[in-house]
């Protein structure tokens, strides 16, 4: 027995499948992946003002948080400020126990210098202010250490102090869309060589 042509769909059949159409798309948005886009240099060159992410909000569902991955969440109200509902994205340091040390030229974790992210902006000096004196600290339980890949340039613990662990969001996954500036080109455009890029 064939289907109903376009023809034969009643106004009810039209208006359910549509219903059924927004309810599920409204379902993926709210648990399963996210759109955001980027509004500052904090974590160039890795993700750039101006790129717009695909987030799966389900990532650490799935898996536990491991050192490295960048991770989109929501401060809480005590650290807030004027930031209100605002999305930020870091870079994750330091877990729960871990001891991190700051310097003018390196980050360590637990005795061991870590590696600079494989795009992070120049100079990738850690701490805040010039001649700085070295910073350790001691990551609570349930916290994370985060901080921004532009290290001269990032709102992040630093600043504000360690991430309760149950603010995370999701995990990045790629941009679909870029629009702004780049290193030979000072005029906003498209950035087509930032299309589908995997966030790492």
């Amino acid at each position: 027995m064939s289907g109903k042509g376009l023809a034969e769909l009643s106004w009810r059949d039209l208006i359910s499948t549509a219903l059924f159409a927004i309810v599920a798309a409204l379902a993926l948005r709210l648990w399963v992946v996210g759109v955001y886009t980027i509004p500052s240099h904090s974590m160039g060159n890795t993700i750039l003002e101006g790129d717009y992410i695909i987030v799966s909000k389900l990532a650490f569902r799935m898996r536990d948080v491991h050192r490295g991955d960048i991770i989109i969440f929501s401060l809480p109200d005590s650290l807030r400020g004027e930031e209100r509902d605002d999305l930020f994205i870091k870079r994750l340091i330091g877990l729960p126990g871990d001891t991190i040390l700051l310097t003018s030229d390196y980050v360590s974790v637990n005795g061991q210098r870590i590696p600079e992210p494989p795009f992070a902006r120049q100079p990738y000096n850690p701490l805040l202010g010039i001649g700085a004196a070295d910073v350790e600290i001691v990551v609570p339980t349930n916290a994370y250490f985060v901080l921004g890949d532009n290290r001269s340039n990032s709102f992040d613990s630093r600043y504000w102090g360690c991430l309760p662990c149950d603010r995370v969001e999701g995990a990045p996954l790629f941009v679909y869309w870029s629009y702004g500036i780049s290193s030979d080109n000072i005029v906003r455009h498209i950035r087509w060589n930032r299309l589908l890029t995997r966030i790492l």
